[in-house]
């Protein structure tokens, strides 16, 4: 079965890793650059013209995310391997984030 997904927050990423563990063949589409939804990072240019400013990152939405869901923590360790997602000790032991990767 062929399925598409709209939107590439954390919701629409689980969907689509249960929906690709029953076999379906997934698209995940998103109007943003990359995924992120709530843990996304949003980028603008900076003043001062071609290559002076350069360009400014922040997250945009949720700070961190937690879990409790066994099924969600087996995929958290998968995304952690794969780089997607870290760590973040100075906001307690259970917190993660998105990276650039």
């Amino acid at each position: 079965m062929k399925v598409a997904i709209v939107g590439a927050g954390i919701a629409g990423l689980s969907c689509a890793l249960r929906l690709q563990q029953d076999g379906c063949n997934v698209t995940v589409l998103d109007k943003g650059r990359g995924a992120g939804g709530r843990m996304s990072t949003r980028r603008i240019a900076m003043p001062g013209g071609e290559g002076a400013g350069g360009e400014v990152a922040f997250d945009h939405g949720a700070q961190y995310l937690t879990m409790r869901d066994p099924a969600f923590v087996e995929a958290m360790h998968g995304w952690e391997a794969a780089g997607v997602v870290a760590r973040w000790p100075a906001a307690g032991e259970h917190a993660w984030v998105g990276t650039d990767s």
